[in-house]
């Protein structure tokens, strides 16, 4: 692979065009502007996991916070500490959103909900406990340094994957290059050897500026097509 990407860049753009032609057509991706707990949820939940059983996570994460009166969507880590002692922890956090699955397949992993403690705890100790507080840093900071450092050294998160996507749901321009995304990527770029999740955001970045369109928004259409889904959203009559 060249230094620079730019024969690998070239095949790919030329390669995203021709699948996904206009980008307004294109089914956007997701994301929770004003809750830093549903951010933080799903992004955890993502990987490894089809994603209906992240959807199925958060609705009841939802369903709890509304049967007490509150407004899930603009949660932030107070409030989603609140319900880890409210249920007696990640254990009983599992069984409120019916799901224990382990953030790792390697034997010993910690639950994902245990994984969704820690990080809630880890951004509330820095003092970012919105969305809005975490924008607040970027702009001082866009490489959002302690946030990053303080998440990667969490369990099973060191790849920078859910941090990734992470920011995504929080509104900011950056790539979740799960395994469907690399394994495109290898496959249009005219790779011969493997590329890691942090070469394969740079592809996408800089296809993204030649496309042109959103590094987020490409990210997610090729997400959505490698993974069988529907990426064009349906015309209005």
């Amino acid at each position: 692979m060249t230094t620079d990407f730019t024969v690998e860049v070239n095949k790919l753009t030329e390669v995203c065009r021709e699948i996904f032609g206009d980008q307004t057509m294109w089914i956007a991706a997701g994301g929770y502007p004003d809750s830093l707990a549903l951010c933080i949820i799903d992004s955890i939940f993502s990987t490894g996991s089809h994603y209906q059983s992240v959807i199925n996570v958060v609705a009841e994460y939802c369903k709890y916070r509304k049967d007490q009166g509150a407004d899930p969507y603009t949660d932030g880590t107070k409030e989603l500490l609140a319900t880890f002692e409210e249920v007696g922890g990640s254990a009983g956090w599992a069984k409120l959103v019916d799901n224990h699955k382990p953030a790792h397949t390697k034997p010993g992993a910690l639950p994902k909900t245990e994984v969704i403690y820690r990080a809630t705890k880890v951004l509330d100790d820095l003092g970012i406990t919105t969305v809005a507080a975490l924008h607040e840093l970027h702009a001082v900071d866009d490489h959002l340094t302690p946030v990053k450092k303080a998440w990667l050294k969490l369990p099973s998160q060191s790849s920078g994957v859910t941090f990734n996507y992470f920011l995504i749901l929080a509104g900011f321009q950056s790539v979740k290059p799960d395994r469907m995304v690399i394994r495109f990527v290898e496959e249009h770029a005219g790779l011969t050897t493997a590329v890691t999740p942090t070469q394969t955001a740079e592809l996408i970045k800089k296809v993204a500026e030649l496309y042109p369109t959103e590094a987020r928004r490409l990210d997610h259409v090729i997400w959505r097509y490698a993974s069988g889904r529907e990426f064009f959203r349906a015309e209005l009559s």
